[in-house]
């Protein structure tokens, strides 16, 4: 059975583009979460049909919104390692330190979305 956790740099850029999309308009966010947790099924049931963003992360595409799961894949374990941002310069996440990763704020979202 295929395990899936976010990283803490993950979950806090999920939570922030969340309440972004919630203040722009009402609704949108949990369109965002839905369509997250749509591709995350897809990942955890195809976690090799995404192409390779570099060496070690996959890249999963969103549909209607511009944004892309970085996830890792290694003995049945996916590791969800940014929600980047298409639009935007992205954050060089491989350069972050550990405690960049281990420190996160408690998630607005459900949560039986991710494991902490």
């Amino acid at each position: 059975m295929r395990t899936l956790k976010f990283l803490a740099l993950a979950q806090n850029e999920l939570d922030d583009i969340f309440e972004a999309l919630e203040y722009q308009k009402e609704d949108q966010g949990y369109a965002f979460i839905a369509e997250i947790e749509k591709m995350l099924g897809y990942i955890k049931n195809y976690p090799k049909a995404y192409p390779h963003n570099t060496e070690h992360t996959q890249k999963c595409l969103l549909r209607n919104f511009p944004y892309a799961i970085i996830y890792q894949y290694r003995d049945d374990e996916i590791t969800i390692v940014s929600i980047m941002n298409l639009r935007k310069k992205p954050i060089h996440w491989a350069s972050k330190s550990v405690s960049e990763y281990a420190t996160c704020r408690i998630s607005i979202l459900p949560e039986t979305m991710y494991t902490r």
